[in-house]
């Protein structure tokens, strides 16, 4: 698994609409579809191929029609990352809360 695949496929909004669809469940190309009738079948496959080159989805076993689901293993890895980068800024030289800009904390401890 390539992280940067894995960062690039879920830059997508529409790629990542179809990973929220999927942590329900199972579904087929028509299902997913449906879910965007903005955008084209072929359209929707080809975002269907970017998400299963990242390895972030797989087929499933189906009856006749081709159905995927979620394969998180990638999105634990994304999760490791932010969560590493997360816990490396709160607690790096200048300790900053969630939400605190680094000027803010930077500017309190050089006030006089």
């Amino acid at each position: 698994m390539d992280l940067d695949s894995a960062f690039r496929a879920v830059a997508d909004p529409t790629r990542r609409a179809i990973l929220q669809r999927l942590a329900h469940g199972a579904a087929t190309t028509g299902q997913l579809a449906a879910l965007f009738p903005r955008i084209s079948r072929p359209a929707v496959s080809q975002h269907l191929k970017v998400l299963r080159e990242a390895e972030l989805i797989r087929s499933a076993a189906a009856r006749r029609t081709s159905a995927y689901e979620l394969a998180p293993g990638p999105l634990f890895e994304i999760e490791t990352w932010a969560r590493e980068l997360a816990e490396r800024w709160t607690t790096g030289p200048l300790p900053r809360s969630p939400g605190r800009p680094a000027a803010a904390a930077t500017e309190q401890r050089t006030r006089p």
